[in-house]
């Protein structure tokens, strides 16, 4: 073959490979800017920018968590400026977050779960940060942190940067914002804390960084940096690859044109504790979290560092929209070691009559956590008694054994609800803001968790999908015990 032949042809499929990616990004810039030019318009909890939120190298950082949160009381005060000259009735729901005389729902409670917090036990046994998820706020782990507070454990609950505050927060945040945030906290708690045995308690992204942390900290020869024992509740280990050109379209709003293509959605912040719009940049940053924590994961099973990881219990509903449930299982379950760890999952409603209704089934990822002995974690599955029993049993596989135990729960399935979601784990039924059994002094509350309204569609303010998709946990009970009673295991240990 003729060189100077091949080498045109060479240069010339690259040519067409670049025509073809220009062609391609073109597209989907086009895209994305029509689709988003049907969507709400922006309010100016879109678009402020707030001058006193944290970020990773930012000057005159917070050393300690108490001025971290001297920092957010200057923040707080930026967005009540912001919604007294902002709020208007016309364009924002009477609910609405951001309406001055308050929340409804946020008025339900005795403090403002929308800011990190420190609940002191007395007497002292030992010590936990807890750590969000991404677009919500410390109040998702709210019944965990009183619950431990109530068994002597002090409990710091940490905002993440961005959040808690205006959904354009995570339009500007990036994923080493709330990694500094969580190694601020835990540095501080641990000079303040220095007896006493140190817990993470993370929920998706939360979880995400508290693992994160840990492997830092192996990797940097720093195991007293390394909390005693850890609480995941679905984690978010994996999210869908479209995610790392979620802001593709940064290419052109970085001139000042189609602003609203930044968001997946732009809805009415009715959510107090919640952005119910969601920046694209948001989950671009999730996606770089998790790859970079994958590489790392895999670069300490490599080396043989990966048994130093703390022992870790997880929560995982079998079906989650919002994060890859496989992952858990394929980036950090697999790297385990010492068998101390646990996995426990909260398989669908296995009811016969539902089974019609049910277009995908999990079985292939419960299959795949208990195959052969290799498995080097304790595994423990809450499903039905059978096939025509809404009450539900706990499976449990010990390390490395292909035959599981059963006992009976004195939990089962509500009527009409199919699985739990990622939402779902970390709240009660009973919970005053997402609970879809939650009794007033006068009967039943209506809450974000329960709404029951019927009607023709493209009427009704809110989505049919977030109608739909359970709020809160039938099993949270379970899931509050078997944290609370580990930690107690701990600490009755010599």
């Amino acid at each position: 073959m003729n060189p100077l032949r091949a080498l045109r042809d060479l240069f010339r499929l690259l040519k067409y490979a670049l025509a073809f990616a220009l062609g391609g990004l073109v597209v989907l810039l086009l895209g994305d800017v029509l689709y988003s030019s049907g969507l709400r318009e922006l309010r100016p909890w879109h678009t402020a920018g707030l001058t006193n939120e944290f970020h990773a190298g930012m000057a005159n950082a917070p050393r300690t968590f108490a001025d971290y949160m001297a920092l957010e009381d200057r923040l707080f005060g930026e967005v009540k400026d912001l919604e007294r000259r902002s709020f208007d009735s016309r364009f924002d729901a009477i609910l609405s977050r951001y309406n001055p005389a308050g929340s409804m729902l946020a008025k339900r409670l005795a403090r403002d779960w929308n800011r990190s917090y420190v609940l002191k036990a007395d007497p002292e046994r030992a010590v936990a940060l807890l750590v969000h998820g991404l677009s919500d706020s410390p109040y998702s782990l709210r019944s965990i942190a009183l619950a431990l507070q109530a068994r002597g454990v002090t409990v710091y609950g940490l905002r993440l940067p961005g959040h808690g505050t205006i959904p354009a927060g995570l339009d500007q945040a990036r994923w080493q914002d709330w990694m500094a945030a969580v190694a601020m906290a835990l540095g501080d708690i641990r000079v303040r804390h220095a007896s006493l045995p140190l817990y993470y308690v993370g929920y998706s992204t939360g979880a995400t960084l508290g693992v994160k942390y840990a492997a830092d900290a192996i990797e940097q020869g720093r195991a007293e940096r390394l909390p005693k024992r850890m609480f995941l509740i679905s984690p978010a280990l994996g999210v869908s690859p479209v995610a790392m050109l979620a802001n593709v379209q940064r290419l052109v709003t970085g001139f000042g044109v189609a602003q609203k293509s930044r968001w997946t959605n732009i809805d009415l912040e009715i959510d107090p504790f919640k952005y119910a719009s969601f920046a694209k940049n948001a989950g671009a940053q999730v996606y770089y979290l998790t790859d970079a924590l994958a590489g790392e994961l895999q670069a300490l099973a490599r080396s043989g560092l990966a048994g130093r990881l703390p022992p870790i219990m997880s929560f995982q509903s079998v079906v989650d929209d919002t994060v890859s449930a496989d992952a858990v299982i394929e980036r950090l379950y697999a790297v385990l070691g010492s068998g101390a760890s646990e996995l426990v999952l909260f398989d669908v409603n296995r009811l016969e009559g539902l089974r019609p209704f049910l277009e995908f089934s999990p079985q292939a990822l419960v299959d795949a956590t208990r195959r052969g002995t290799r498995s080097d974690y304790r595994l423990t599955l809450i499903t039905n008694a059978g096939p025509e029993s809404a009450d539900v049993l706990e499976k449990t596989w010990l390390p490395g054994q292909a035959a599981s135990t059963a006992r009976p729960l004195p939990y089962a399935w509500p009527q009409g609800i199919y699985s739990l979601s990622h939402l779902a784990l970390p709240f009660a039924p009973d919970d005053p803001v997402y609970g879809y059994a939650t009794q007033g002094p006068d009967g039943r509350l209506r809450t974000l968790g329960n709404l029951e309204l019927r009607g023709e569609r493209n009427v009704l303010a809110l989505s049919a999908d977030d109608r739909l998709r359970l709020r809160s946990d039938p099993f949270h009970p379970y899931l509050v015990g078997r944290i609370t009673a580990r930690v107690e295991e701990d600490l009755k240990a010599p």
